[in-house]
């Protein structure tokens, strides 16, 4: 099923609210789960600081590489205000995927609440382990200090994977080209109209 909602989202909805959707995407950077660093100066978050610093720098290095400008970090759980650069920099990335690429990116953003994840996933920097290891950092913290809830936290696990995954699958099985060559942006009409 997931297949098919991303299928049937990149042919009939992404043509019609493509830009409200990148709209959409671009609001996530100044949210977007990983810039938000634990303090390093407490006991009680400076562990979860280390493991921040030590798998996430090396995506904040490479987000750097790849766009030009580096994310602020901040530690107030109401956010921070990105570089106007970096907002660009991902506006021209966004707007040069097609439909089935930005609706991968939004299933992978809305599934991770982080663009920057989605962005390291599409561009091949992060495999599905690697982004569902940054995504439930410190749940998974939380969960080695106080146990598992039952039907709770194993439950969401299992949604982020397929949510996830699904979305890589479609990003490598997708058939972009030839789909719309063939029928046009709108297939569901162009598949009744040749029957």
């Amino acid at each position: 099923m997931p297949l098919m909602k991303l299928s049937c989202t990149a042919l009939e909805r992404a043509p019609l609210i493509r830009e409200r959707t990148i709209e959409n995407l671009l609001r996530h950077i100044h949210t977007d789960l990983v810039f938000c660093r634990a303090p390093g100066d407490s006991d009680l978050t400076s562990h979860v600081h280390d493991l921040q610093v030590e798998f996430m720098d090396p995506l904040f290095d490479w987000m750097e590489a790849e766009l030009g400008v580096r994310p602020m970090l901040y530690t107030s759980i109401f956010a921070g205000k990105q570089p106007q650069e970096l907002v660009n920099a991902m506006e021209c990335f966004l707007k040069k995927t097609d439909n089935w690429e930005l609706t991968a990116i939004d299933a992978i953003t809305a599934a991770a609440k982080s663009i920057t994840i989605a962005f390291a996933v599409f561009r091949g920097r992060l495999d599905v382990e690697e982004a569902i290891k940054l995504i439930r950092l410190e749940e998974d913290l939380q969960v080695d200090k106080w146990g598992l809830v039952e039907g709770g936290h194993d439950v969401d696990m299992a949604d982020l994977r397929v949510h996830i995954s699904s979305a890589v699958a479609f990003l490598g099985e997708a058939p972009r080209p030839c789909v719309e060559e063939l029928f046009g942006e709108n297939i569901l009409l162009a598949l009744m109209q040749s029957y």
